[in-house]
């Protein structure tokens, strides 16, 4: 601790002040040395780039801000965004969607990303839900800390071997899906992706899905289209379009982000036959395939059944609001869930138990 009160973390034998962090708004922000730095971070994800986070805070009553350690010459040396999202009239730290999880991006491997997780907790009371690459202390202020995973699948050995690693049922599945006689086609239009998921999966959603979510995916879906990062694959039959996945890649990382299926799409193996696709093109190759788990058993059991194999990520949530900011809260979330028909009495304060909405 230093005399002024300020903290100094050491980083490649160097010392840098915790007054050297920078929070700059989305108009102060270089974007060229904030992508720049993404780009050349240990930490390198797709979803750390100035336009897809612009892309995924593109809805009313959302933004991010970005956390800098600048350099000597101007250059960012390290940088962390932070989304944001109005919720009872206060912008209140909350992950966006299509946005698995953040970190902070370095071009040091070895930054200590404690002294970023600090700020944040400094500058805004409230978090509803962050999650992040790099474990965050719960010593630090966080009140709920939870470790979740993703699965991810190494594509550096050949097609074959990486088939024999499939469980019997997958390989099982597959065959039935092969059989079924499924015609793949890529395309440029979301449209049909967007309508399998409201016919057959919008309604599984607890609180629905708001509109503003599929403009947002949309919105998404067009950024990746115009840097060549996206690939939209359709599963036909007879004429039909039963299921749809978009594989987003960058770097040395394929994601599988978005999909959706009839149930004729189901019962067919479709979704199989498109991951397996994917995979037999980009076998032999330095590449990890990311299969963006959710926590639903079901799922993941469904992924690792390709082979996948866990790699951990950490949500964090805090609340430093008082217990009248905590009251009005709770009071003004039961009266919108009374209006919307989704009223359910008398609870907990949501900031005692964050919940995930996909409604605004």
């Amino acid at each position: 601790m230093e005399p002024d009160g300020t903290s100094t973390f050491d980083i490649q034998h160097s010392v840098f002040n915790i007054k050297d962090l920078f929070f700059f708004p989305r108009s102060r922000i270089d974007t060229l040395a904030w992508d720049a730095c993404v780009m050349a971070s240990a930490q390198r994800l797709i979803y750390g780039y100035s336009w897809y986070l612009d892309a995924v805070t593109s809805a009313r009553g959302w933004k991010w801000v970005g956390l800098v350690l600048p350099d000597e010459q101007g250059n960012y040396r390290a940088v962390m965004p932070v989304p944001l999202r109005r919720r009872w009239g206060k912008w209140v730290v909350y992950q966006p969607l299509f946005c698995q999880m953040l970190t902070v991006f370095s071009r040091d491997a070895t930054l200590d990303p404690t002294p970023f997780f600090d700020v944040m907790l400094r500058r805004f009371r409230y978090g509803a839900k962050i999650n992040l690459r790099q474990y965050p202390a719960p010593d630090l202020g966080f009140q709920v800390v939870r470790q979740h995973a993703t699965h991810v699948l190494n594509l550096s050995a050949t097609y074959e071997t990486i088939y024999k690693r499939y469980s019997r049922d997958r390989r099982t599945n597959l065959r039935r899906g092969i059989a079924a006689n499924w015609r793949l086609t890529d395309s440029v239009d979301a449209g049909p992706l967007l309508r399998l998921f409201r016919e057959n999966h919008a309604d599984t959603i607890p609180g629905g899905v708001g509109e503003w979510a599929y403009t947002t995916l949309q919105n998404l879906i067009s950024e990746l289209e115009s840097r060549n990062l996206g690939r939209l694959r359709y599963a036909e039959r007879n004429g039909q379009i039963e299921a749809g996945a978009l594989f987003v890649q960058e770097g040395n990382r394929i994601i599988y982000l978005f999909n959706a299926a009839s149930e004729a799409g189901r019962r067919g193996n479709a979704r199989t036959v498109l991951l397996d696709e994917m995979i037999r093109e980009k076998a032999s190759g330095p590449v990890l395939f990311d299969f963006e788990s959710p926590d639903k058993s079901s799922v993941v059991a469904f992924y690792q059944s390709f082979g996948a194999a866990e790699e951990p990520f950490w949500t964090a949530r805090w609340s430093r609001l008082t217990w009248l900011e905590r009251g009005l809260v709770w009071l003004l979330k039961n009266t919108a869930a009374a209006v919307s028909g989704h009223y359910s009495g008398a609870g907990p304060s949501p900031l005692n138990q964050p919940r995930d909405q996909l409604q605004p």
